[in-house]
């Protein structure tokens, strides 16, 4: 990835916020000045763009270039250089501080370049582009965030704050999650959910450093503890024998230990409904290696749960409208079968493979020595916990 962008030397915003969002993410951008700025949170007092980029000659591809102050010129240079680069434009026709950057017309010359825009409902109204465009409506007197894409809306929570930088992390979360593979309405959704963390925990500029540091982690196990509750709510429908588990995964997790999961899994006497450890990334989860296999297709499908099989479970998933997936455990080759840790990873391969879209239900009947078992993804665990309840507590 290159980030091509101004450097604001507050660091609320420009090429120093841009850095941040990437490593918090896993991912170690490039980068590249497009433009000096003389200003701080409260105030611009000068812009100066760039025309010459001897770094050009230093980097010779890129699949995702995030751009930021910019104006057409550079952004024509951007695209005759990097021809196959997505590049995810948000420009800057004016700064949070009032100070005119570039005119409506550049944007619109600059568009041409770009293959995605990312800008808000003022600066869309001066524009009116119609290319490929996210429009953010935090500006609008609305209760919420109102996010256009494609005539499809999203929302998130507003705040009575004044945060400088909303603009350029925005972008740089969305970029992020095109970087990841994520389609545009998942980044929108992701993103959204970041940026209410992010603004919550905020004051004068947005904190990345502040989510940088704790925030991947402890959100995982918080979002593990939320569903503990409906998890007991559930447990006498849905706990099998062998125990059971729900996961949550880092973004990017390459392995079971960048999943959060609960240690020792959970287990039901009668009706009691037991937990051996609380949320923690340690310990061994057939529910974490799923996840990691199902994320190296989807990576927005972070969560998973696995619950008893029941023939009832898999007919009202099928009549709610979820897409449901039989896995034929006996076909696995003897090698798989044997070898701890590889026969659900395959076995979820081969049916991404076949279906090239995320499935919510993944069932099999099992085999000798293993229990019947559904697997149920999604894209954290309160949505994986509605799902089930969704099946399983319906008439």
């Amino acid at each position: 990835m290159l980030i091509f962008s101004g450097f604001d030397p507050s660091g609320g915003a420009g090429i120093l916020q841009d850095i941040t969002i990437m490593k918090l993410f896993k991912i170690n951008p490039k980068a590249i000045i497009s433009a000096y700025t003389i200003q701080n949170e409260n105030i611009c007092k000068n812009i100066e763009f760039r025309d010459n980029f001897e770094e050009f000659k230093l980097f010779d591809n890129f699949s995702t270039i995030k751009v930021g102050m910019a104006n057409a010129k550079q952004l024509k240079l951007l695209r005759n250089k990097y021809n196959n680069a997505k590049i995810i434009w948000n420009p800057v026709i004016k700064t949070s501080s009032g100070y005119e950057a570039i005119s409506p017309e550049e944007v619109i010359e600059g568009a041409k370049y770009a293959d995605l825009v990312i800008m808000n409902s003022k600066e869309y109204e001066l524009t009116k582009i119609e290319k490929n465009v996210i429009i953010t409506g935090g500006h609008k007197n609305l209760d919420n965030i109102e996010v256009l894409y494609n005539n499809n809306k999203f929302y998130s929570k507003k705040y009575d704050k004044d945060i400088h930088g909303t603009g350029c992390v925005f972008s740089s979360l969305i970029s992020a999650h095109i970087y990841m593979n994520y389609t545009v309405e998942e980044s929108i959704k992701s993103s959204l959910y970041y940026m209410d963390n992010l603004v919550n925990i905020s004051k004068e500029h947005l904190e990345t450093e502040t989510l940088a540091y704790n925030f991947h982690k402890s959100y995982i196990l918080e979002e593990l503890w939320h569903v503990k509750n409906k998890i007991i709510e559930l447990g006498k429908y849905t706990i099998p024998e062998v125990g059971q588990n729900i996961v949550f995964a880092l973004p990017n997790a390459q392995n079971e230990f960048e999943v959060g999961k609960f240690p020792g899994r959970i287990h039901k006497l009668g009706d009691e409904v037991n937990f051996i450890h609380e949320p923690g990334f340690f310990g061994k989860s057939h529910m974490a290696r799923a996840v990691i296999a199902t994320m190296k297709y989807f990576p927005w499908i972070r969560s998973a749960m696995n619950i008893k099989y029941e023939k009832k479970y898999i007919e009202k998933a099928k009549e709610k409208g979820y897409k449901t997936f039989y896995l034929d455990r006996n076909q696995e080759p003897v090698e798989i079968q044997t070898k701890e840790g590889h026969s659900i990873p395959y076995g979820l391969s081969n049916i991404y493979d076949i279906t090239k879209e995320p499935i919510d239900f993944v069932w099999d009947d099992g085999f000798y020595g293993k229990e019947a078992m559904i697997r149920v993804f999604g894209r954290n665990p309160q949505e994986v916990i509605e799902k089930v309840k969704d099946v399983v507590l319906s008439d």
